[in-house]
This record gives C-alpha cells, structure tokens and sequence, in this order.
C-alpha cells in the first residue's frame, strides 16, 4: 500500500515543477466518500484505470460506476483486481469527476477492510486543497483580512489533520467539521488570490500547527474548549467577539409543553409529564456558573417530571436544532412585540395601519410561573409557552468568521498583515509564521 500511495503522490509532483511543488505545501488526502457502496464517476473523455495488482482498463466517455462485488473492486461490470484503483482522464480538457464533481489532483477509489464498502480520496497539494475550501467557508468579498485569517486557519487546521489523522487511506473528510471542501466549482478568483498571498502561513502553539477550529459567529463571546468539549486546549479560550453584523447573531424557538416533551421523548428521554426547567440565568460575559461556560453557554440542563434528566447542552442543541448553545429559557405567555392600529380619514375609513411596539423585558415572559431562583415552572395557564432565546451559530470555538470581519473593517488602514492580529485575538498565544 505505502509503494502504490508513493506512486500517487509521484503523479501529482509531475504535474508541476519541484520549486513550485514545495510551495504549494504537503500532499492532502481528502476522503470525498467514504464507506459507502459506490460512487460515479465521468468524463467527457476517455478514463484510464489503474490498479495496485497492475491491472490496466479504459473506459469510454460518460457515467460510471465504481463498487465492490464479492469482496472485490469493480468498474460498471468490470472486476477489478487489488485493493486500490487510480483514475486518470486521458484528455485534460475532459476532468475527471467524482458524483458530478471535479476535483485538481488525483482520484483513487480504495477497498475498505470489511471488503464490502469502498473510500474515494483525491490527493493533491495544500494549497490547491485550499482553493476548494476557502470560498466555500466565507463570503468572497469580504475584507482581505478577514480572508487572509480564514485561509491561515484552514490551513493550520489541514496541517493539524495531516499530521494527526485517525482516519484510514486518508487526512480529512470533505465535509470535515468546520471545513468543507468543495473542488473546483467552489472556487474563487478572490480567494484564490489571497491563498497565495498567505501561501505557507500557519497559526503554530509550541511550534506545531493548531487545529485551528472556526464558526459562522459566536453571539458577542467566544468560548474555551474545556466548556464545551470537555478538554481543555490552551489556544481555544474565550474572548470578546466583534460579530454584531451577523445575521444570526440573535435567535429565537418557541415550544408549547407537549411539543418540547416529545423531542425529548424522540431522542430517548421519557420524562413523563414536563413541569419544570433547571439553569441558571444567563448574565453578561464573562460569567461563572457550574451549569454555564464563561460566555454564557450551556453546558448542562435539568428537565423534570415524573423523572428528571440532565443533558448536556451539545446534546440537547443536537435534538433541538439550536442554533447554539448560547441561549436562556423562559416560561410565560407569547406576547406580541407590538400592537397594531388602523389610521383613519377624516371619513372614518381606515387607510392604512400602524405598528406601536411594546416594550417586554424577561421578566415580562415569565411572570406567570412563579420561577424560584434557576427553576423555570410550567403551569396549567392558557397559551403558555416556553421561550428559548439565544446568540451565535456554531459551536463557539476559536475565530468567529463574522467576528473576524468586523475586526477587519475596523483596522487601521495604514496597518499592513492585520489578519494576524485577528488570528492573535481568537488564538490565544498562537505564532503566525510562514513555515513553507
């Protein structure tokens, strides 16, 4: 296996000079699928399939499909001998894609060990990896340096996976969390550009790339690993975050009673009948709290009823579809933000309406249910629903992208490489330096 993968990463050197090989970083493997039964690929062109047994087939223009029988690699009907096939398509102007998708580099399906599923991985170098992510994580047009900061984070993040991953035949799934990888059809001119601009720049701690871990935007603070992981990473440590532009920066879900008992009972929580609510009040970051991380999030909650469960707050996000873990609950009626008034003529006829708001605080949401202290009760009163407001979308972890943006759009004109004072302020104690 290690002479055939050799001889992939052979291929991809040849098909650039050895200087700019070395510039365009380590050799990525990027698992596209990944133990399934089959995958298509097509060209407009003819196919070139080589396997590791040396069996040599090709294949003509169109749709194809590349399976495993009996244990077996096979191409449409074709029976494939070894444990790993290349595809290459003979005519570069007729790509190579794998389930309608073209990707730089090369393409190997690979025989998984239950010989019942197979991977599809395409190796090529980072920096052409990049091109197929970046554009796909942030906005294109964004600020140069919030751009810059993105592309050094996923490349610290890419760096991190090559040199630690746990997966078999390759280094990252294409839709890695946190990083998606999109090929060629995802990329951008723009992007692209600053790639190169920061070619070989990595966020390093201790002088190792960091698994420089990202999100859309954390809902004004940022937080430390230990809080929602469970293990404390020294890098991933929560800061003030300048992401107010972002348009989920606040969010909202509304449940009765009987709806947010049967999510509950759906992912295996019977509690019987939901009369209470435990967590602490969220307060202004940074905040201490046993139930709470130092930006405000959820770390725990406990619903009781006839039985009483605690879930941990990634856990009950994942069953709610919360936007985050960054969220209070209340308990009350569900009072309009406004009253509406017609406007009349001088006639008496209405010709049009107009909105007044009311002001609500939190306590206005809840004072129908006597909370003591955490306790949020659920009574028997008409139209009462439980609230559950919150900030931020993701996990909260390292550089918010809109957080990232707002810093850029803040920095000093005449300041030159203000993406590292970004990566700086999501990265505590990080070195910014150009490794290659």
């Amino acid at each position: 296996m290690v002479r055939y993968l050799l001889l992939i990463f052979l291929f991809i050197a040849m098909q650039i000079s050895p200087a700019l090989a070395a510039e365009m970083g380590p050799t990525i493997r990027v698992g596209l699928v990944a133990n399934q039964f089959s995958a298509e690929l097509s060209s407009g062109g003819q196919i070139n399939v080589v396997s590791d047994s040396g069996e040599k087939v090709t294949l003509k223009a169109g749709n194809h499909f590349v399976s495993v029988k009996k244990g077996l690699l096979q191409i449409d009907n074709i029976i494939i001998g070894g444990n790993h096939a290349s595809f290459f398509a003979v005519d570069a102007k007729a790509p190579l894609n794998v389930n309608r998708k073209h990707y730089r580099g090369a393409i190997t399906a690979a025989l998984n060990s239950d010989r019942k599923t197979l991977n599809v991985i395409n190796a090529l170098p980072l920096e052409e990896y990049l091109y197929g992510v970046v554009a796909k994580e942030i906005i294109p047009l964004w600020p140069d340096e919030a751009i810059k900061a993105q592309a050094v984070a996923s490349r610290s993040f890419a760096l991190f996976k090559i040199k630690s991953s746990n997966y078999m035949g390759y280094d990252v799934r294409a839709n890695e969390m946190g990083q998606v990888y999109g090929g060629i059809l995802a990329e951008h001119a723009n992007t692209n550009r600053i790639i190169d601009e920061t070619r070989g720049v990595v966020a390093l701690y201790g002088g190792k790339p960091i698994e420089a871990f990202f999100h859309s935007c954390s809902g004004g603070y940022t937080e430390s690993s230990e809080n929602v992981w469970g293990n404390a990473v020294p890098y991933l440590k929560a800061v003030k975050d300048y992401d107010e532009d972002a348009p989920n920066f606040s969010w909202e879900k509304i449940y009765t009673r009987d709806q947010l008992q049967k999510q509950l009972e759906q992912a295996g929580y019977k509690l019987g009948t939901l009369d209470s609510i435990r967590i602490s009040y969220r307060k202004p970051a940074p905040m201490q709290a046993s139930d709470r991380g130092i930006s405000g999030r959820v770390k725990e909650i406990t619903f009781n009823g006839t039985k009483s469960v605690t879930i941990e707050g990634t856990k009950l996000r994942s069953i709610l579809q919360l936007n985050s873990t960054l969220f209070d609950i209340y308990v009350g009626l569900n009072r309009p933000d406004y009253i509406e008034v017609p406007i009349l003529n001088q006639f008496g006829m209405e010709i049009g309406k107009k909105k007044i708001p009311i002001k609500l605080n939190n306590n206005d949401k809840d004072n129908y249910t006597g909370n003591m202290g955490p306790v949020r009760l659920l009574t028997s009163v008409v139209g009462e629903k439980i609230f559950i407001t919150g900030n931020g979308w993701g996990h909260g972890l390292g550089m918010s992208q809109w957080g990232a943006r707002g810093m850029a759009l803040a920095a000093p004109k005449q300041e030159k490489d203000y993406y590292k004072k970004i990566l700086q302020h999501y990265y505590t104690g990080t070195e910014i330096k150009k490794i290659y």
